[in-house]
C-alpha cells in the first residue's frame, strides 16, 4: 500500500480526522519502522506493510468507538490499536497495558514525541491490581488471546454498559466463538466484519458487560 493509498483509504474510514491527526499517525508510522521493528514488537519493517497491516487495520476500529470516555488496551505491544485510537479520537483518556519491559519504553517514547496528552503506559497485565476495576468504557485487544480468556480478562475492567472490542481473524473464529457462548452463555455478542487492502478478511468481535449504567 502506498502513502497516497493509504490517506485515501483513511479519508473514506474517519472522513473528520484532522491534519494533525494525519500527521501523527505517519510520524507514528516512521517510530514503528525505525524503533518497534528492530525491538521485536511488529514483524515488519516494511513501510507499505506497516500502513496496511497495523496502522489501516486499528483504524478500521475508530468508527466504532465513542468520541470520549476511558480505553483500556490490553497487551499494547507496540500501541496497536490503543496509541493509534488515541491519535485519531484525542478526546479519550487512553490507558496501554503493557507487561513487556522493551514494549513500555516504547510506548512511553512514542507518546511523548507524538506530544499525546490524557495517554497512561501501564507496566503490568489485564489481572494486575494496579489496572483500575469498573472504570473502562472500552477495552481492546489485538493478537492477545482467544475470547474466552479475553472477555474473563476485560469483564471486570468494564463499567456497566461498556463493550470489548477484540480483533479476530474470520477463519478462527467459529471455534473461538462456540467456547465463548459454552463458557459465557449470557454473554451479550455482535459481529462486525471488516476489510482493509492487503490484509485478510477479519471481524471485530464485540462483548457488551451487562448491567445498568
Amino acid at each position: 500500500m502506498t502513502e497516497e493509498e493509504f490517506l485515501r483509504e483513511l479519508r473514506r474510514l474517519i472522513p473528520e480526522l484532522s491534519s494533525a491527526a494525519l500527521e501523527k499517525l505517519l510520524l507514528y508510522a516512521d517510530l514503528l519502522q525505525e524503533m518497534a521493528h528492530p525491538l521485536g514488537l511488529i514483524g515488519t519493517s516494511e513501510r507499505q506493510k506497516v500502513l496496511a497491516q497495523h496502522l489501516l487495520d486499528s483504524l478500521a476500529l475508530v468508527p466504532h468507538l465513542p468520541s470520549s470516555g476511558r480505553l483500556a488496551d490490553l497487551g499494547s505491544g507496540a500501541g496497536l490499536p490503543g496509541m493509534v485510537v488515541k491519535i485519531a479520537r484525542p478526546e479519550l483518556e487512553v490507558w496501554l497495558i503493557e507487561p513487556r519491559r522493551k514494549a513500555v519504553s516504547f510506548l512511553e517514547y512514542a507518546m511523548a514525541r507524538l506530544g499525546l496528552p490524557k495517554v497512561r503506559v501501564l507496566r503490568a497485565r489485564a489481572e494486575d491490581s494496579r489496572v483500575p476495576r469498573h472504570h473502562f468504557e472500552v477495552v481492546t485487544a489485538r493478537a492477545l488471546a482467544e475470547l474466552p480468556q479475553l472477555w474473563s480478562l476485560a469483564e471486570p475492567l468494564l463499567r456497566p454498559g461498556g463493550r470489548l472490542w477484540a480483533f479476530k481473524a474470520r477463519n478462527k473464529l467459529p471455534l473461538e466463538m462456540d467456547r465463548l457462548r459454552k463458557r459465557f452463555p449470557q454473554a451479550q455478542i455482535r459481529l462486525h466484519p471488516y476489510r482493509v487492502p492487503e490484509r485478510e478478511k477479519g471481524v471485530f468481535v464485540e462483548i457488551i458487560k451487562q448491567g445498568v449504567k
